[in-house]
């Protein structure tokens, strides 16, 4: 493999990306070379690359990544079906082959230094390095030429299946109930279409009521769709979500709690919503400790599990929404995404642009 690809640098933490010019490498065994194409970046990478975000920062140099659309340029000799020239879908999430309580976020956040030494030339650049077993195949045709997707509405994918994986673990099922909570941020967002691609009817509840309102013209053509605008007064907002969902409580919980949000009171609420033997999955990004009604969980056989990103089954899983028209992706109805395409050149820019887009409605997207 010869030839040289342009990549992002972070050299130190703290300190602004540089654009390197770098060998193309050679796949290895358990790897493929992916030309990307787009790249959606999250909300949080201002932070996460100046070190301010989480416990645990990327070991650097690195090259950082995220979930990326892109195309096959080589595989390792042990691949048996990915071809050169395939479109597809990789995401970021990386574990021990020997032991996956071992794993990593590929240039976002570390967590075992072999890995992050193994797999640090990411998706912010021209080309990457990226383990088989975190590539799923689409049918270009399908997706592009009959469907009209773009590859930056494709990149979606990789925000979706988050809250794909929690709803898929509780077991929701059509005509089911589910509470997203709150709704408005790019991950709790992201949640109502995915449970919408279920059959669910989705309770959207947050206390941005002009962002619900922008979702309730994004998803309001559905009959299974309805929002609540919350006010932090406990007993009150929980009255509002039964009534939401029929009166008797929802089925189904999904939290995406964001750091900042210390001292809320929605989590009460919602799980006060909750209908007899209830599930709830927390998914969010909050690092202290929060309040959960105690004798009310017991009471109600109230299960409450967490998710942490998601396998290689959830991901097929999420595909096979998208290519069956289930679930829909990007700014088109029943998507209500906007997508900000920039180019590597402009990464400082993205970057703003992605700490400023944060929340439901707007994907900043990086288009080597």
């Amino acid at each position: 493999m010869t030839g040289t690809y342009t990549a992002a640098v972070l050299e130190t933490i703290g300190q602004p990306l540089v654009l390197r010019s770098l060998p193309i490498p050679k796949a290895r065994t358990g790897s493929a070379i992916i030309k990307v194409l787009a790249t959606a970046l999250s909300p949080n990478i201002k932070a996460v690359l100046a070190g301010v975000f989480g416990l645990v920062t990327p070991r650097t140099p690195v090259v950082p990544g995220f979930s990326t659309i892109g195309r096959i340029h080589s595989v390792g000799p042990d691949a048996t079906c990915l071809k050169p020239g395939q479109l597809i879908w990789h995401d970021f999430f990386t574990q021990s082959r020997d032991n996956p309580d071992d794993s990593i976020l590929a240039g976002f956040m570390g967590g075992n230094q072999q890995l992050e030494e193994t797999w640090n030339n990411n998706t912010l650049a021209e080309y990457a390095e990226v383990p088989l077993e975190r590539i799923w195949t689409l049918n270009e045709d399908l997706l592009c030429k009959t469907k009209g997707y773009s590859f930056t509405d494709l990149s979606y994918l990789g925000t979706v299946g988050i809250p794909l994986v929690g709803l898929l673990d509780m077991g929701v099922r059509p005509g089911d109930s589910v509470i997203v909570a709150p709704a408005t941020g790019t991950f709790g967002g992201s949640a109502v279409p995915a449970a919408l691609s279920l059959g669910a009817k989705v309770i959207a509840c947050g206390r941005n009521a002009e962002t619900l309102a922008r979702m309730t013209d994004a998803f309001g053509a559905s009959d299974r769709f309805v929002i609540v605008v919350m006010t932090g007064k406990v007993n009150e907002d929980t009255a509002a979500i039964k009534a939401a969902a029929g009166g008797k409580g929802a089925d189904y919980y999904i939290d995406f709690i964001p750091p900042r949000a210390v001292g809320t009171t929605h989590i009460l609420s919602c799980l006060g919503a909750l209908r007899n033997r209830g599930r709830a999955s927390f998914m969010g990004a909050i690092f202290g400790n929060i309040e959960i009604p105690y004798f009310l969980v017991m009471l109600k056989n109230i299960r409450i599990e967490g998710r942490y990103m998601f396998d290689r089954g959830h991901g097929e899983q999420a595909v096979k929404l998208l290519e069956t028209g289930h679930l829909v992706v990007g700014d088109r109805p029943m998507g209500g995404t906007k997508m900000h395409g920039f180019k590597l050149k402009n990464i400082h820019q993205a970057i703003d642009a992605a700490a400023e887009y944060s929340g439901w409605g707007n994907m900043v997207v990086l288009e080597p």
